[in-house]
């Protein structure tokens, strides 16, 4: 639990600052077509102050993206470079070789390139607007620009309804990570950020997927600070970088209204948790509550292989 007496705790939550709202894609499995706030970069003083005073406070920044993409960011170098040890995920489109140098040539210790799937057919459903063979280009041609260098470059597979039946193994081969040790494949699950309800790409779900709404501290590029990552819209907000300290958002009075909603099961004034808690069944399915008890372990691949199971009851 990451709320104490007397707010939020801070050094048990996962921090996440939006560079920008602004994407050259819009992915199957995202709202961005939907998002209800202006197209934006995060002002710079606001980045500059908000590594300020996580720095004051001991805390670490663990990503610098949430719903936009961040290679659209001009000064993500620089952004990097304000936060230690924080990861930048990237559809990969934008991973020029120039893209590539500049990265390389900032603190970055991580970066996450999210191509979901080795399926020619399937990756425009699931990266709507982006092409297969130039994603594989960058990706091809950063790992070897990256070789030697003090990065861990994760590529992302996907667990969707049509991308099942591939592997980590197929994703190692396919880019033949042998030869990349700084390179590994991590594996996601598409979870219901779009829509509880059923999509090509994934199941039905139901309740808080997260497994607690005390997790996450994410900063989106207004300054708006929400408790969840997948409130994307912003409506649970517990305040502004701009107008509030961090340690003052902490102790925001909408935690009392995220509290009282989830013990009287009643999220009216809480709708993006209502989108999660919709299911018709009023019941969370066997793979939703295993999934929530896997919160707990911080190793939760085989969990994912019991989510999103291809012409299946989940």
């Amino acid at each position: 639990m990451s709320r104490g007496r007397n707010g939020l705790r801070l050094h048990s939550l996962k921090y996440m600052l939006e560079l920008t709202s602004r994407c050259n894609l819009r992915c199957g499995m995202c709202p961005m077509d939907v998002l209800t706030r202006p197209f934006e970069d995060a002002p710079w003083d606001m980045v500059e102050d908000v590594a300020r005073q996580m720095k004051d406070l001991g805390l670490k920044m663990r990503y610098l993206h949430e719903m936009g993409e961040p290679f659209l960011y001009k000064k993500l170098p620089e952004a990097i470079d304000l936060f230690p040890g924080v990861c930048v995920s990237t559809n990969a489109t934008l991973l020029t070789e120039e893209w590539g140098r500049k990265i390389l040539s900032s603190s970055l210790s991580k970066i996450r390139l999210c191509i979901d799937t080795l399926k020619p057919d399937v990756y425009p459903i699931v990266r709507k607007g982006g092409r297969f063979d130039a994603v594989v280009e960058n990706i091809r041609r950063f790992l070897e620009m990256s070789k030697g260098k003090k990065i861990t470059v994760e590529i992302q597979r996907m667990i969707t309804t049509q991308t099942h039946d591939e592997s980590v193994k197929d994703f190692r081969e396919f880019f033949r990570l042998d030869k990349y040790p700084q390179a590994v494949v991590i594996q996601k699950t598409c979870e219901g950020l779009d829509t509880s309800e059923v999509t090509e790409l994934h199941q039905a779900y139901y309740g808080c997927f997260q497994g607690t709404p005390y997790q996450w501290f994410v900063i989106l590029c207004n300054g708006d600070v929400t408790h969840c990552c997948y409130d994307y819209d912003g409506t649970q907000k517990l305040g502004n970088v701009r107008e509030s300290s961090i340690a003052e958002i902490a102790s925001s009075p909408f935690l009392d209204t995220i509290e009282e909603g989830f013990r009287a099961h009643d999220f009216g004034k809480l709708p993006r948790c209502a989108e999660c808690f919709k299911n018709p069944a009023a019941k969370p399915p066997l793979t939703d509550r295993i999934w929530r008890y896997a919160q707990a372990f911080p190793w939760k691949d085989p969990f994912r292989r019991l989510l999103n199971l291809p012409n299946g009851e989940n």
